[in-house]
């Protein structure tokens, strides 16, 4: 009975809803009621709004880890891919400067090598590279970086490898001239980043910043390869030698690829050998 009964009155409301106008009584008491619930219902929709998304994010949980790592592994290989790419760069430009001063140089046949090694110790300066007698390279060869510049010669060699004693080397001597005033010296080693050159007189003519470079002299080098600057001079009493600090072109800590020079008979005169 009380069912019937709101079926008739919901039917007489809704015929009456239709029938009036907009500005009739049951159309202003929807809008107030639509206006006292909607700020509610916006509320509840606001607070349940991260539960719902939380929910849709626990059910697609497992896929979205997923991507992510693959995502991850993507971008992993564009880093791998980028530092191999640099790397290739690199090592093409590298080859570039071998190949320029090999063309700058015609006259100086050389063997292009990789650094594999170094001595482990302050008591020695080696290196060792990757090109042998199998590549032509000898005792005594000289040994410059892809710039030009002096690195040191050949000491020992294999089929496939060979030690270079570097200008640094306590044990290393090489015939050199200071560029400006032609005046003519040895350049000597001495286990550190500084190398010294010890010209033939006392009243030698020389400055600092004035280049070293190989003078020819003593067989074991072909002279006019740059060795480095003056950076200090000692003036001593007369009589007693002059000390002259050179400073390397070469900064061995980044040395990775070098050229031998190959000469006809490097050993034929040997200035001072190492022990």
């Amino acid at each position: 009975m009380v069912l019937i009964l709101i079926i008739i009155v919901c039917i007489v409301v809704v015929t009456l809803y239709v029938r009036e106008s907009d500005q009739g009584p049951l159309h202003k008491t929807q809008d107030i009621f639509l206006d006292l619930v909607s700020p509610i219902s916006s509320g509840f929709a606001k607070i349940l709004r991260p539960i719902k998304d939380g929910f849709i994010n626990l059910f697609h949980l497992p896929s979205l880890s997923r991507e992510n790592a693959e995502l991850r592994r993507e971008v992993a290989d564009l880093k791998r891919k980028q530092i191999g790419a640099k790397e290739l760069e690199a090592e093409v430009a590298d080859l570039k400067e071998l190949l320029n001063w090999s063309e700058k140089n015609p006259e100086m046949k050389n063997v292009g090598a990789d650094i594999i090694g170094q001595s482990p110790d302050n008591w020695q300066r080696l290196m060792i590279v990757n090109a042998g007698s199998s590549s032509g390279v000898k005792k005594y060869m000289s040994v410059v970086t892809r710039e030009g510049f002096l690195v040191g010669r050949i000491i020992s060699v294999g089929s496939r490898s060979s030690v270079v004693q570097l200008i640094t080397d306590s044990r290393s001597a090489v015939g050199a001239r200071d560029q400006r005033s032609r005046e003519t010296g040895v350049v000597e080693g001495r286990n550190r980043s500084t190398i010294r050159f010890v010209p033939m007189t006392d009243e030698a003519d020389m400055k600092v910043g004035d280049v070293i470079e190989t003078s020819g002299l003593g067989g074991t080098c072909p002279p006019d390869i740059p060795i480095g600057t003056i950076c200090e001079i000692e003036k001593r009493e007369k009589g007693l030698t002059l000390l002259v600090e050179v400073e390397p072109f070469v900064e061995f800590s980044k040395l990775d690829k070098v050229l031998v020079i190959i000469t006809p008979e490097p050993e034929s005169v040997i200035l001072k050998e190492a022990q």
